[in-house]
C-alpha cells in the first residue's frame, strides 16, 4: 500500500484549493443577479457574459499546460496568472465608476449596448488568465498527491468549502439589512472580494506552494501532440464528447439559477440577499460527496459514478420546474428548490470531478497538465460557452411582454404556472421558469443515455495500453 502524502503538504494543497474556488465563490452565485438587476441585461445578456468566461481557455489552457508540463515551475505559473486575473476582476468591479469619472454621460461605453460590450470583453479576459487554473491546480495536486484516489477528494472538497464562504460572507456580512435598488447596486462588492482574493491567491502560490518543476527529460517536446493517441481510446472519446453535452446542462444552472432564485424570493415578499447561501446548499452537499467519491468509484466503477452525476443533472432540473408550477406554500416550494441545490453535490462530484480523476489515470505521465488543460478545455470553455449562449436564448424565448405571447411548452402547460413577473430595465416581463429548466432537463437526458450507451464498463487502464 502506498504511503500517505505528509500532513504537512497535503495541508498546503488544501489551502491552494480553498483559495482557488474563493476567488469564483465570490462572484459566480450572484453575479446573474447583479447583471440583470443592476445593470439591466436580459436574459441573451447573462448568456453573452456567461460564453464570455468560458472561452478564454481556448486561448490559453493548452499554452498553460505547455508551460506548466515543459517550461515553468507550475506553482509559479499559476502566481503570475492569479496575479493578472485578481487585477482583471478589480477592473470590472470598477470600470462603470471609472468611466463616469471622464466619460460624458451620453458617451457609448456608458450606454447599455456599449455597458454590455465592455463587460463581456473584461470577463473574457478574466476567463483567459482563471479558467485554466481550475485544471492547472488539479495537476499540481494530483503531482504531489500519492495516493491521489483517496487523497484528491479531500483535498478538492477543501475547494467546494472555499466556494460556500464568501456567500455567507458577503450576503450576510456585506449585504446585510439592503434591499432594493440599494441591494442591487451593492452586489458589486462580490466583484471586489474576488479580485482582492485572487491577489492573496497569487502571493500564496508564490510563496507557500511546493516546487513543482516542469518534466524536461521527456522527449516529447509538443506536449499537445501527445494527447492525439487517448482519441482512439473508446472510453476518452464518449468521456469528451459527453462532457460537451453536460458541460452545456451545467452552464443553464449558473447562468439561471441566481435570476430564478430571486423570483421564488420575490414572488414570496422576501426582498433581502439570499440567492448566495441558497445556492450554497449545492456546494455543502458537494463536501458530502467528495468525501465518499473513493468509495463511490471503487464500489460502482468510474462509469456507474458519472452515470450517477449525469443522472443528478437530470432530477435537478426537473425538480426545478416542478417547484416553478406547483401552487403550494412557500416553505413547501422552498423545500423543492433546495433539495434541488444539494443534487449539484452529485452532479459535480460525480461527473466532473471524477472525470478529472479518470483522465489523470489513463494520460501519461509527462503530459498530465496539457490533459487536464485540454479535458478542461472541452468542458470549461467550448461547453460552457455555447451552454451560456443557449441558456441565455433559450431565457428569452421564455421571457415576454405579456403571458400570451410565451411559448406553448407541453401543451400550454407552462402558460398556466411557473410564469413569473419581473421588471427589467423599466419594463414589465413574465418569464416561463417551468420551460427554461424542461429544456435543461431534456439536453441532460440526451447526454445521460448517451453516456450509459457509449462509456465502457470496464475500469480504465493506461494509455499505452489497449482497451
Amino acid at each position: 500500500m502506498a504511503e500517505h502524502t505528509a500532513w504537512s503538504l497535503r495541508g498546503r494543497l488544501m489551502g491552494m484549493m480553498f483559495l482557488q474556488y474563493f476567488v469564483q465563490g465570490s462572484y459566480l452565485p450572484i453575479i446573474s443577479v447583479y447583471l440583470e438587476e443592476a445593470l439591466g441585461f436580459s436574459a441573451r445578456g447573462l448568456g453573452y457574459f456567461a460564453a464570455a468566461l468560458s472561452l478564454g481557455p481556448l486561448v490559453s489552457a493548452l499554452v498553460l499546460g505547455q508551460l506548466a508540463d515543459r517550461h515553468v515551475r507550475l506553482e509559479r505559473l499559476l502566481a503570475v496568472v492569479h496575479l493578472g486575473a485578481g487585477l482583471t476582476m478589480l477592473l470590472l468591479a470598477f470600470q462603470r465608476p471609472l468611466l463616469s469619472s471622464f466619460l460624458p454621460p451620453d458617451a457609448w461605453l456608458l450606454t447599455p449596448s456599449g455597458q454590455l460590450g465592455l463587460v463581456v470583453l473584461l470577463g473574457l479576459i478574466y476567463s483567459v488568465l482563471y479558467t485554466p487554473t481550475m485544471m492547472l491546480t488539479n495537476a499540481l495536486a494530483f503531482h504531489h498527491l500519492r495516493v491521489q484516489e483517496r487523497e484528491f477528494p479531500v483535498v478538492r472538497m477543501w475547494g467546494t468549502i472555499g466556494f460556500i464562504v464568501p456567500a455567507w460572507l458577503i450576503e450576510s456580512v456585506l449585504l446585510a439589512g439592503k434591499q432594493g435598488l440599494e441591494l442591487n447596486q451593492a452586489r458589486g462588492v462580490a466583484l471586489v472580494v474576488s479580485g482582492l482574493s485572487g491577489l492573496v491567491m497569487a502571493a500564496y502560490c508564490w510563496s507557500l506552494l511546493p516546487p513543482t518543476p516542469p518534466r524536461r527529460e521527456q522527449r516529447r517536446p509538443f506536449a499537445p501532440a501527445a494527447l492525439i493517441p487517448l482519441f482512439r481510446r473508446r472510453d476518452f472519446l464518449v468521456l469528451v464528447v459527453v462532457s460537451f453535452g453536460i458541460a452545456m446542462v451545467h452552464q443553464f444552472y449558473f447562468t439561471l439559477n441566481s435570476p430564478y432564485l430571486k423570483a421564488i424570493l420575490r414572488q414570496a415578499g422576501v426582498g433581502e440577499a439570499w440567492e448566495g447561501r441558497i445556492s450554497s446548499v449545492g456546494q455543502i452537499a458537494e463536501i458530502f460527496v467528495m468525501l465518499i467519491m473513493a468509495t463511490l468509484v471503487a464500489r460502482l466503477g468510474f462509469k456507474g459514478t458519472m452515470s450517477l452525476g449525469a443522472l443528478a443533472y437530470l432530477l435537478r432540473y426537473v425538480i426545478f420546474a416542478v417547484a416553478a408550477a406547483v401552487p403550494w406554500s412557500f416553505g413547501a416550494v422552498m423545500t423543492l428548490v433546495v433539495l434541488g441545490q444539494a443534487l449539484h453535490g452529485l452532479c459535480f462530484g460525480c461527473f466532473l470531478a471524477a472525470a478529472f480523476m479518470y483522465i489523470d489515470r489513463v494520460a501519461p505521465p509527462d503530459v498530465r497538465s496539457t490533459a487536464q488543460s485540454f479535458y478542461g478545455t472541452i468542458v470549461l470553455s467550448l461547453g460552457f460557452a455555447l451552454g451560456g449562449t443557449v441558456a441565455g436564448a433559450v431565457g428569452d424565448w421564455f421571457t415576454a411582454a405579456s403571458v400570451q405571447e410565451l411559448p406553448r411548452a407541453l401543451g400550454g402547460l407552462a402558460n398556466q404556472a411557473g410564469v413569473f413577473r419581473m421588471m427589467l430595465d423599466g419594463q414589465v416581463l413574465y418569464r416561463d421558469w417551468v420551460g427554461i429548466w424542461l429544456a435543461g432537463a431534456l439536453l441532460a437526458g440526451v447526454c445521460l443515455v448517451g453516456f450509459v450507451l457509449g462509456f465502457p464498463k470496464r475500469q480504465p487502464s493506461p494509455s499505452n495500453c489497449d482497451h
